[in-house]
């Protein structure tokens, strides 16, 4: 008698049944999601152009704002300019972000 009650080999499961229910377990959401449409694929990637467009533009306002710092700034003052730049320019990217992913799951959904 094996493990489970049961006579012979018909009760357990093979190496490749057991790796198998470990890889879903390992990546379920993989399996989960349904496949998207065509329009669906173009809308997700017209989305993320639009955002990556508004991103870069971020960055080079924000270069360019970094480059001018010493002409407008005492100099005692630029390190903590800089700082505060660069933690907008975060901010507003992770905005960005957040909001490019809701769309992307509006489309999917």
């Amino acid at each position: 008698m094996n493990r489970d009650g049961g006579c012979g080999m018909s009760g357990l499961k093979s190496a490749w049944e057991l790796s198998m229910e470990k890889s879903d377990r390992m990546v379920p959401e993989i399996k989960k999601q349904k496949k998207l449409s065509a329009r669906q694929k173009q809308e997700i990637a017209e989305i993320r152009k639009d955002f990556k467009a508004r991103i870069a533009d971020l960055d080079i306002t924000l270069a360019e704002k970094l480059k001018k710092l010493p002409e407008r700034t005492p100099p005692e003052m630029i390190a903590g300019q800089r700082e505060e730049l660069r933690t907008r320019f975060l901010d507003e990217k992770k905005a960005l972000e957040d909001e490019m992913e809701k769309q992307i799951e509006a489309v999917r959904g």
